[in-house]
């Protein structure tokens, strides 16, 4: 597993994540509940992981869609 961004942006996260739903990429978000808890300081930033087989294409994607 790679990690495709961090980020404590909730609506950016939730629009990666639905990105990556859309185009069957497997991802694993890791510190979701511990940057919930710690409120607006933004210490603590969410990961999205993906495979190191869907990480081209998810950059890609992510990328691409942005512009």
């Amino acid at each position: 597993m790679q990690i495709l961004i961090r980020s404590n942006d909730i609506i950016y996260l939730t629009w990666v994540k639905s990105i990556l739903s859309h185009n069957n990429i497997e991802f694993i978000t890791l510190d979701e509940s511990m940057a919930s808890t710690e409120g607006n300081i933004s210490a603590i930033p969410v990961r999205i992981l993906v495979d190191d087989n869907d990480l081209k294409k998810a950059t890609y994607l992510i990328s691409e869609t942005q512009n």
